[in-house]
């Protein structure tokens, strides 16, 4: 695709979505090839990240700017203003004392986001409109990263996710992530409860591609990068208030070259946090309440159940009579007939019909699936215990502590996953 093209998607973008009217105005002149959105909110400890994006990155060649968006809602408290004020003043102190011809920071505080929508999804989305004005206006496709606030990243971060998008195999990716699992910057309890809350993701993700799901990514807001083109061609970002990144997410998944990023590396904080109602911050904080036990996930049965059902599926075997009976149970005859239909009729061969088969039944409508059954067939269960299956079920060693379970998951993530051949 030529420049004119990315940049008459881009306009049209413009036009067609609402977006935030600002922009920053101090950029340097060079063009850049990478920028990274930090949406921050009433943050205390941006520092660790900038300085892991300044101090620790190898020497890189391409131009890098880097976005913080700060932000908060009209009714937000002056405690949290004067925090994010705080922020403001150090992110401009700190670009004018470090910005170079190739990285460079730019931040900008959007204090009046009105409350109904004011929130990560929204912050998110006007940096990222930013990134997409800024690589529109210079007509180069570059790369938007999404990063945030508590996050360090691997010394290769750049040159990595630089490398995999120069290649261009892909035009959007996950980035690998880990939590750091021990140390002496949290309590013994927070590392556990972050040990656990990793697994059952890594876990989430493996087993959806063990029952032959082929939209098995992380989907995590600090750890993913897409080109400028398919941002804009994808609608950018939501203004969700949380779970902005796995809706996003899922329509890159769905509608774009979607890859991994194995040989860089985020590792986002296991802090505490109130940000957002769900997430890693309130995980951990519901989890110190006591009001969420993440020992528990979901039955790795509800896995079984799904797989035999793609397996019916991608045999060309449709008959709703023979589907499982706890899909039958989500899915009424008259919705499965209306559907099959549909497919059947916009389809020339039986790839065609998998591609709309998994467009329809995506990552979203496997996750209501999954708590249906959780909530009315297949209550949450032992973490440990639903790993082992899923191990066993991989011809792999059976592990019967957390910690020794994560690092099997992250390996096995390393090899792009249950799904690799």
């Amino acid at each position: 695709m030529d420049k004119n093209s990315f940049v008459s998607i881009a306009e049209k973008y413009f036009k067609r979505f609402p977006n935030y009217q600002c922009e920053i105005n101090t950029f340097l002149n060079n063009i850049p090839s990478l920028i990274i959105v930090i949406p921050s909110f009433n943050e205390e400890e941006i520092s660790i990240t900038i300085n892991s994006l300044f101090f620790d990155q190898q020497p890189h060649y391409f131009n890098v700017e880097i976005i913080v968006l700060i932000n908060n809602s009209l009714d937000a408290s002056l405690k949290i203003k004067d925090t994010n004020r705080s922020t403001l003043h150090f992110l401009k102190d700190f670009a004018n004392k470090n910005n170079t011809s190739n990285l460079s920071l730019h931040s900008l505080y959007v204090a009046d986001l009105k409350p109904k929508h004011a929130g990560v999804g929204w912050a998110r989305k006007i940096g990222m409109d930013i990134a997409l004005r800024r690589f529109m206006n210079s007509s180069n496709n570059g790369v938007i990263v999404g990063l945030d606030a508590d996050a360090e990243v691997s010394p290769n971060y750049f040159n990595s996710i630089y490398a995999f998008f120069k290649k261009g195999d892909y035009n959007a990716a996950s980035i690998h992530f880990e939590h750091p699992i021990n140390g002496n910057h949290f309590s013994d309890f927070q590392y556990e409860y972050i040990i656990a809350y990793e697994l059952h993701l890594r876990y989430y993700k493996n087993v959806l591609a063990y029952a032959g799901f082929p939209f098995a990514f992380h989907t995590v807001g600090s750890s993913f990068a897409l080109t400028a083109l398919a941002y804009a061609r994808q609608g950018g970002m939501n203004r969700r208030k949380a779970g902005e990144d796995f809706y996003f997410i899922n329509k890159l998944i769905k509608g774009e070259n979607f890859g991994e990023i194995l040989d860089a590396k985020v590792i986002p904080s296991p802090r505490i946090s109130e940000r957002v109602p769900f997430g890693t911050g309130r995980a951990i904080l519901e989890a110190f309440k006591g009001e969420k036990d993440l020992n528990l996930t979901y039955d790795f049965r509800i896995f079984i159940i799904l797989k035999n059902w793609i397996k019916l599926i991608c045999s060309n075997e449709f008959e709703y009579a023979n589907f499982p009976d706890e899909i039958r149970a989500y899915i009424n005859e008259n919705e499965w007939l209306e559907t099959h239909q549909e497919i059947q009729n916009n389809i020339s061969d039986h790839k065609n019909y998998l591609k709309r088969f998994f467009a329809k039944y995506d990552a979203f409508w496997v996750l209501k699936f999954v708590h249906f059954m959780r909530d009315n067939l297949r209550p949450n269960s032992s973490l440990v215990v639903n790993v082992d299956l899923l191990l066993k079920a991989l011809n792999m060693f059976c592990l019967i502590n957390k910690r020794d379970q994560l690092i099997d998951l992250r390996k096995l993530d390393m090899k792009k996953g249950a799904g690799a051949p």
